[in-house]
């Protein structure tokens, strides 16, 4: 079935599938679920336990599970290659790395490529020696309600999360820089 809609430069008709008009309803109404259901996941809020994970390790078929560290001060990165800012923050929390290398601190990153190709190329530009998990069903971030990318969450010694930062900027790096500081017990100015 053919409709007819007038062209507005030349005032005359062309045909319009039908279909296509249903298609797009079905789509938005789709997009429209999507969202609904996204508003209703639960981000965890400052002062939760952080949900309990275990994830292979990018290119190896070991797991690490967030209970492993329990302890140490936790720093959890959800991030992929298609992330504009996250070009900016795994540089940043690297030399966080080395700077608190000494400490009881981690940092977990957990990469949401559906392809570990995809992460692996980025990790080739932008290089870590922090722990970089997998997670392509998109699991973890679903128990965290993650909002936005890139999204981090640090977690004290207990397992209770006590900041969370979505989205980046190299300004960020200080104020993560004090709160880790606070959770280790050093003064906020310590390096």
């Amino acid at each position: 079935m053919i409709s007819r809609r007038r062209h507005l430069r030349t005032g005359t008709a062309s045909p319009v599938p039908v279909r296509s008009i249903a298609d797009r309803a079905i789509f938005f109404i789709g997009v429209a679920i999507l969202l609904s259901g996204a508003t209703t996941a639960q981000a965890v809020e400052i002062g939760a336990r952080a949900p309990a994970f275990a994830l292979p390790a990018l290119g190896s078929d070991a797991h690490v599970s967030l209970d492993q560290l329990k302890g140490k001060v936790v720093f959890v990165d959800f991030w992929a290659s298609w992330c504009g800012p996250c070009r900016q923050s795994l540089p940043q929390y690297e030399k966080l790395r080395v700077e608190l290398a000494h400490e009881d601190f981690s940092i977990v990153a957990i990469n949401l490529d559906e392809e570990a190709a995809d992460a692996t190329a980025f990790l080739k530009q932008h290089p870590v020696n922090y722990t970089v998990l997998r997670d392509p069903a998109g699991d973890v971030p679903k128990a965290f309600g993650l909002v936005g990318m890139p999204t981090s969450y640090l977690i004290d010694r207990d397992g209770i999360v006590r900041a969370t930062h979505t989205g980046f900027t190299p300004e960020d790096i200080d104020k993560l820089r004090g709160e880790i500081h606070g959770l280790l017990g050093k003064p906020e100015d310590a390096k």
